[in-house]
């Protein structure tokens, strides 16, 4: 049965008051080095003029208080400033052990590490840094904090986070991965999507979303509110701009220092094969479904090209979500070369971060992934409510931390504890989705590889 004129009119109004409040909410940032470099050559000759995002986004965010983020260096000041005045036995852990967590973050290189240990403040490497990065250097060279400035290490990092659905996670990495890191590190930011909810939201006024060419695609908005229709939308009416690219290596020519990117994955996977030399297989090339490469295969070709290729070496973080499927637990030798693709995972991370990448995976659980890449990550953030892995578990070493320590802010979500090895700390962070009104989901859909898939 057709709609009536008025229903279709109500149903238009619906749509359009979804897209203004799209449009209210996320409000591109076009004033930064980045937004001007994607916005055309035209503007190249004056991004110096420019700051970067990672130096204006942490003051759209507010804590519980609603106080915009302090600046990091500000927070470190803070930390060195309690132990001056109440000795170091009194100091938060995240100063006493620095290993744990400020090691995870803050990202130097040999160089940066050389003039800090000798106060070369003045030297370029370290006075032309953007200024919120240049004054957490600073603050690494003070005498009293050279215990921090030893337990910082060279090249990437992986802060793999756990929790039960809605527990934080998410939220921890779109402030630590898409906040903290950018204006630390002027980081490179490249958060590997998947189609049916795009959780990087918060940081969309920000982000350019890398689109695979040739791909045809539909976006839609999906609010909570029962009164308002699905509306198909454009990516621009939420993130602040586009990019196209061919291969997992074209998209590492493209991207620039500082820029924050959602990837939606090529489901037509070009490239990825002779990257990874494993099997991929579109949808529409496929003679049954069990042959069907799922998305998220794309992840181990773009590790794999960051890691080896050397076409972009700027420090960089990927956020990998849904963690313990890419790299299950005794994976199999199946159509798509599983048990290859996951075997291969731990070399890649090991050679890309000698090449400054950094990982931050997002997982439910640590037990159901290969122990192979257990084993090869250095930090993990244990969330509320879940208990930490057993150190009896393969590839995981030393647990410093309790199921009763984490049980103490159980009810907390935006607390975790990070650790490694011997030391753990407590950290917290504001929820980033208290910035924007809308309620509701966003998701990505490709037609025609659905299309193909019920064909089989």
């Amino acid at each position: 049965m057709s709609k009536s004129f008025s229903s279709r009119q109500k149903e238009q109004r619906g749509e359009e008051s979804v897209i203004e409040r799209l449009h209210e909410d996320f409000a591109p940032w076009e004033k930064s080095r980045q937004a001007r470099y994607h916005a055309g050559s035209k503007s190249w000759g004056r991004l110096a003029q420019y700051h970067n995002d990672g130096e204006r986004i942490y003051k759209d965010f507010e804590d519980a208080a609603g106080n915009s983020l302090k600046p990091f260096h500000k927070k470190l000041e803070s930390l060195s400033r309690t132990a001056r005045l109440n000795g170091m036995e009194n100091a938060h852990p995240v100063y006493r052990y620095p290993s744990s967590y400020l090691d995870a973050i803050i990202h130097v290189d040999d160089a940066e590490m050389w003039a800090l240990e000798e106060g070369r403040l003045d030297d370029d490497i370290i006075a032309e840094q953007p200024a919120p990065r240049r004054k957490v250097l600073e603050w690494l060279a003070k005498p009293e904090n050279e215990h921090v400035l030893a337990a910082m290490g060279d090249g990437g990092t992986d802060i793999w986070a756990h929790s039960k659905p809605g527990g934080g996670k998410t939220s921890f990495a779109n402030v630590v991965g898409g906040i903290r890191m950018p204006e630390i590190n002027n980081e490179t930011l490249l958060w590997m999507l998947t189609l049916d909810e795009l959780e990087c939201l918060p940081l969309a006024p920000y982000m350019t979303v890398a689109v695979p060419a040739g791909i045809d695609y539909e976006v839609h908005a999906k609010p909570r509110n029962p009164t308002l229709p699905t509306t198909e939308i454009s990516l621009t009416d939420v993130f602040r701009d586009t990019i196209t690219y061919k291969n997992p290596r074209d998209l590492m020519t493209k991207i620039v220092p500082g820029g924050l990117y959602a990837v939606l994955p090529d489901p037509l996977f070009r490239g990825c094969e002779k990257q990874t030399m494993a099997t991929y297989t579109p949808a529409r090339e496929a003679e049954k479904p069990a042959e069907v490469t799922p998305l998220r295969d794309v992840n181990f070709a773009f590790m794999d090209t960051r890691a080896k290729d050397d076409e972009f070496l700027h420090p960089t973080t990927m956020v990998l979500d849904e963690f313990s499927d890419l790299v299950p637990l005794n994976p199999e030798a199946d159509e798509n070369d599983q048990n290859r693709k996951v075997k291969g995972y731990p070399v890649s991370q090991g050679k890309g971060r000698k090449k400054n990448l950094s990982t931050i995976p997002l997982s439910h659980s640590v037990a159901r992934v290969d122990e192979g890449v257990r084993e090869k990550t250095r930090w993990f953030v244990t969330m509320p409510k879940p208990p930490p892995p057993s150190p009896s578990l393969s590839g995981i070493g030393n647990v410093p931390i309790d199921k009763h320590y984490v049980n103490r802010f159980a009810d907390r979500t935006g607390r975790a504890v990070i650790w490694r090895d011997q030391n753990y700390t407590p950290v917290e962070w504001p929820n980033p989705y208290r910035n924007y009104r809308f309620r509701g989901e966003i998701s990505v859909r490709y037609p025609r590889r659905e299309e193909a898939l019920d064909a089989l």
